[in-house]
């Protein structure tokens, strides 16, 4: 079975508030700044160029409060100890070695471990209505998830510091809310 979606899904779960926040900003700009109106800036500020950009911004914190709101439900349905490591893995970025020490038990076994909770995820979300390809359409917006979850596809799960995650969600990100931004 395949768990990039749910390795995604997981791992962008703590900047999902942080996103929707910065799209809220976005959208009071784009509001704010539409009154600034002139015969140079007519097509970049017109009414419905700024109703669109705000109408897309708020599609897509909704889809983020959505997914935000379908990982946890997803958690809470699987057992509470695969749902903390879990958390402990992807949400708070701790080390599969850091993991075994915590836990009192040897490096292969969290590795196990992991996949079963991964399993058991991925079970969850589709219990729930959501397979890996509505998944995918759901976030088609998101290109800084996309970001993530192609690190995902191509790398091993044990090979992936969550430096690295960290610094493809960050500048992913940045270049998606740009692009958002005009």
């Amino acid at each position: 079975m395949n768990n990039n979606w749910s390795k995604t899904v997981l791992q962008v779960y703590r900047y999902l508030p942080r996103i929707t926040r910065t799209y809220d900003k976005l959208i009071m700009s784009k509001a704010l700044n539409s009154q600034f109106t002139n015969s140079t800036n007519i097509n970049f500020f017109s009414t419905e160029t700024v109703a669109d950009a705000i109408i897309n911004l708020s599609q897509r914190k909704i889809t983020l409060i959505n997914l935000k709101l379908l990982i946890e439900k997803a958690l809470k349905s699987i057992k509470p100890s695969l749902a903390r490591l879990l958390i402990l893995k992807f949400i708070d970025g701790k080390r599969c070695i850091d993991l075994a020490d915590r836990l009192g038990i040897c490096l292969r076994t969290v590795f196990r471990k992991i996949n079963t909770a991964l399993n058991s995820f991925s079970l969850a979300l589709k219990r729930l209505g959501y397979t890996e390809e509505i998944i995918e359409k759901m976030l088609i917006s998101e290109k800084w998830i996309a970001q993530v979850h192609k690190q995902f596809a191509k790398s091993d799960l044990s090979l992936i510091e969550n430096a690295d995650i960290k610094a493809t969600i960050k500048s992913s990100i940045v270049l998606d809310l740009k692009v958002s931004s005009f």
